[in-house]
């Protein structure tokens, strides 16, 4: 006899995975405007980023200060 119980039990890896996505989909919407709106006001918006400091490319710098924050949270 099964237990209801014991899906549930299967689906937990994946709540976990759910909710770094969703932290990495926020984190790098709200980086993104952040840069987005640095690069049309020409102002240095690298240096507001933890860990885009050396990029070369908006998505670049977006991307490494999502993985930067996402670290330090965890």
């Amino acid at each position: 006899m099964t237990h209801p119980n014991d899906r549930m039990t299967s689906a937990q890896p994946h709540d976990h995975f759910d909710g770094y996505g969703i932290t990495f989909f926020l984190l790098f919407l709200v980086f993104m405007v952040l840069a987005v709106a640095g690069q049309l006001l020409v102002l240095d918006w690298r240096s507001w980023l933890p860990g885009a400091e050396g990029s070369t490319s908006t998505l670049d710098g977006v991307k490494s200060s999502v993985y930067t924050v996402i670290s330090q949270l965890s």
